[in-house]
């Protein structure tokens, strides 16, 4: 392993981590920050998830590789049968089925604006199941991004925000896969 912030984070990078966060039995997008020894997650407080995460002072962050599943729980909510119920310290959570890994935070809310809520996360369960390696994908990368945008967009129709999307879905269409181009395509739905 490498210096203190290393094993701190660990699975987590440095940085800010996309990973798909459960809360109860709603699933969303979410980036995990780790910096300074610290592992935060930045919620608006008008979503499911900040409210979830006052009601229960636990999430799950799910580590997948899917881009379908990362349009479609930005933008709608998964089947009850796409998610696990389990118990960690006494508490009931629940994980993606399909997640490659997962860690599961007790969530501590730090700081409380108008607009969002800075968390607090501290490992509780840690469990690596994913077996084989998984190289960076650009279209991944973009479809979590156009997606971001996606759903401030369909909010606002901001047209710098439409811009961006457009410079993704270049990206996705030249770099991705057959799931990225599925993603992009559902993505491109959803945001009309």
């Amino acid at each position: 392993m490498g210096s203190m912030s290393d094993s701190y984070f660990w699975p987590m990078q440095e940085g800010i981590n996309e990973v798909i966060a459960t809360t109860r039995f709603h699933a969303a997008p979410m980036g995990i920050i780790c910096r300074d020894e610290r592992v935060m997650m930045a919620v608006f407080r008008t979503s499911h998830t900040a409210v979830l995460i006052e009601e229960t002072g636990m999430v799950v962050a799910n580590i997948i590789h899917d881009p379908v599943l990362f349009v479609r729980t930005a933008f709608s909510d998964l089947e009850s049968a796409e998610l696990t119920e389990f118990e960690v310290a006494d508490t009931k959570v629940c994980r993606l089925s399909c997640a490659d890994s997962w860690v599961v935070y007790r969530s501590r809310i730090e700081q409380k604006t108008e607009l969002k809520l800075l968390v607090r996360l501290d490992p509780v369960q840690i469990i690596l199941t994913q077996t084989t390696m998984t190289p960076i994908n650009r279209g991944l990368n973009s479809i979590i991004e156009a997606s971001v945008h996606g759903t401030r967009y369909v909010n606002t129709r901001d047209p710098d925000l439409k811009q961006l999307i457009d410079h993704h879905v270049d990206l996705v269409k030249r770099c991705g896969g057959e799931r990225e181009l599925l993603a992009l395509r559902l993505l491109l739905e959803y945001i009309g």
